[in-house]
């Protein structure tokens, strides 16, 4: 299964979400690979951060580009493509590549203007829409949730809480999960 991780705006957890959902597909024993599209390289840099300090993530980050995705892009269970901000091409091209999409959007209202200029590139990929940095019970989350709702947005259940275990985890391996091992469940059986 080919997963990619799109959004327009940088900063909204896409690196992240790659990381963390690889490591939860490895644990379960799947073969995974992370393809590192963003030419910032912050996928590339968490793996080469895990390796020098002496806990190399348990699957293989690659660099790759719109040319050489067609030839790297199939050979595990599980790839996750992390894409750059602002990249139209690049995006579109992880689209094309992917039998799913992960819109990561953190939990404000604001950003939904970002997320409803990018779903109709997506209507023929199933997708899902992820809050991230969520504080729940505040009017913020609240407002974002039922703007997702009020505009028929597919969001997935699960929601990433705002958590400095979660940023504390690049350059190493990530343990408390937060809710991504919830993301792959949900992934798995809309795929199912």
């Amino acid at each position: 299964m080919i997963i990619g991780i799109i959004n327009s705006k940088g900063g909204v957890g896409k690196t992240t979400t790659a990381i963390n959902l690889a490591t939860v597909f490895s644990n379960e024993g799947y073969s995974v690979q992370v393809l590192d599209m963003d030419p910032q390289g912050s996928a590339s840099e968490w793996a080469d951060r895990a390796a020098d300090a002496g806990t190399p993530l348990p699957f293989a980050v690659e660099s790759t580009n719109i040319k050489r995705l067609p030839r790297v892009v199939n050979e595990t269970e599980f790839t996750i493509i992390d894409t750059p901000p602002g990249d139209p091409a690049i995006m579109d091209a992880a689209i094309a590549a992917s039998d799913f999409v992960i819109v990561p959007v953190q939990s404000s209202p604001i950003e939904l203007v970002r997320v409803s200029e990018t779903l109709p590139s997506l209507a023929s990929t199933p997708h899902g829409v992820l809050l991230t940095s969520v504080r729940f019970g505040t009017r913020q989350f609240e407002e974002t949730v039922e703007g997702l709702n009020q505009q028929g947005i597919s969001a997935f259940d699960t929601k990433i809480p705002i958590r400095e275990g979660i940023r504390a985890a690049f350059g190493g391996v990530p343990t408390k999960f937060e809710g991504y091992d919830f993301l792959a469940k949900e992934i798995m059986e809309a795929m199912a």
